[in-house]
């Protein structure tokens, strides 16, 4: 493990990377809430898309996800997942932050932030030991320098909240709108003065989720072109879109062929989860088995060794059991749906398979894939307002065999639904387009 001082810095693999924002785990301890802040060469958030936290917990290039939290040992961290090769050049610095809706970073025990390598290796420790009256920190950055890639421990804290933090990287914040003052009751059916109630100020979801108390994040930055933002759930959005059963990732590796239990307490009729897969270099083709199924989770070639798929639990419920097959090294990873990649305005590029969730309202979807050979491409379409629902058989959106190149035209309904690549070899560009008058 390597420990690392304030201020001092470490190089980290250019990889998918783990970080865990920790404290130890005690009772009445203020929860801290982690962030991760997407920088450009100037310092700044590009647009609100550039933050990541349990509110979007995904931007939209992939490269940033928060995934949950975990306990153990004594522990509680919410974890972000970090995938260094999928940054975006004009991205060059990540930070790491984490915050607190009541109470000060003083009386949080134990306070860290832990970089873990796609092996497991622990890259760097940074504990914080003068915490005082913040409650906004920096914990750390991710910078490149000389093509490869550091980590700082910057330990740098706010007394002003979140709000505070984020000023200083180009976060414009907003106050709260005043609550409307009490309409008047008609004269013809007077209204008791105690049933008049001001309706609540209109704040947007996702900010309420970002800025609990104090003023709202209203805009992050200033936005010059269309930002892939995920819509905010409706109010009456489905227990799965909600994220409810969400989870610390779950890792798994090895070579060649392989069982392992996925030791995970799925409930009956559990809600589909995402299995991640990346290889080695040295092979493409990947198989992954629930044994006793007739369908396979993968069984593909993946195109930049990396792949993403629904896993659908038994209707039992408890444990599943994978059976990998495959020629070399690899890696799996169990992610809850609240890290399936957010589609909105604007166009989205890749390769292989994906899942994605679709939160806006009704638009007009444009896929084009392309393939060097004659290949097999298949987009579906999930949703429905219960787990057990959304374990149905999907809509089949776009469906192409023998062919290497794909251009359609699709109509999707208003979210959240799951927009899941099924099967591909496919470089693939997807863009969404508000619907046009008929």
């Amino acid at each position: 493990m390597t420990h690392i001082p304030k201020g001092a810095n470490t190089p980290v693999p250019t990889e998918a990377l783990r970080i865990a924002v920790g404290r130890r785990q005690l009772p009445g301890v203020p929860a801290v809430d982690a962030a991760a802040l997407l920088l450009d060469a100037t310092g700044k958030v590009r647009g609100d898309a550039d933050i990541v936290f349990h509110g979007q917990p995904a931007h939209p290039s992939g490269a940033v996800r928060h995934v949950g939290s975990g306990t153990g040992g004594g522990q509680l961290a919410e974890w972000l997942e970090l995938d260094l090769p999928r940054v975006e050049p004009a991205v060059q610095r990540v930070l790491v932050v984490g915050s607190v809706d009541s109470g000060v970073f003083g009386q949080v025990p134990g306070l860290y932030a832990q970089v873990v390598g796609a092996g497991g290796a622990v890259a760097a420790h940074y504990e914080v030991t003068d915490a005082t009256s913040e409650t906004s920190f920096v914990l750390g950055e991710f910078y490149r320098r000389d093509g490869a890639w550091k980590f700082r421990a910057v330990g740098q804290g706010y007394d002003s909240g979140l709000a505070g933090l984020a000023t200083d990287f180009g976060v414009v914040v907003a106050e709260a709108p005043p609550a409307p003052l009490p309409v008047p009751p008609p004269p013809a059916a007077p209204v008791p003065v105690s049933a008049q109630v001001p309706a609540p100020p209109l704040v947007p979801m996702a900010v309420q989720g970002l800025s609990k108390t104090g003023p709202a994040l209203a805009a992050y930055g200033t936005v010059t072109a269309p930002v892939s933002t995920p819509a905010p759930f409706p109010a009456a959005a489905p227990s799965w879109a909600a994220g409810l059963f969400d989870f610390e990732p779950r890792v798994f590796s090895g070579k060649e062929d392989k069982k392992i239990t996925v030791d995970l307490p799925f409930p009956p009729n559990a809600e589909p989860v995402i299995l991640e897969a990346r290889v080695g270099r040295e092979y493409n083709f990947l198989v992954v088995q629930i044994p006793g199924r007739e369908d396979d989770v993968f069984c593909d070639d993946l195109p930049d060794h990396h792949g993403r798929a629904l896993l659908v639990p038994p209707r039992k419920g408890g444990p599943v059991k994978l059976k990998v097959s495959h020629s070399g090294r690899w890696e799996l990873t169990v992610l809850p749906l609240s890290a399936a990649r957010p589609i909105g305005p604007g166009t989205i590029e890749g390769s292989g398979r994906e899942v994605f969730v679709h939160t806006g309202p009704a638009a007009e979807l444009t896929v084009r894939a392309r393939d060097k050979h004659n290949g097999w491409f298949q987009v579906n379409r999930h949703e429905g307002a219960t787990p057990n629902e959304l374990r149905r058989p999907a809509d089949e959106l776009v469906y192409a065999w023998n062919g290497r190149r794909v251009k359609e035209k699709v109509r999707i309904p208003a979210g959240p639904q799951l927009l899941v690549i099924d099967k591909s070899r496919h470089q693939w560009e997807f863009t969404l387009d508000p619907l046009r008058p008929r």
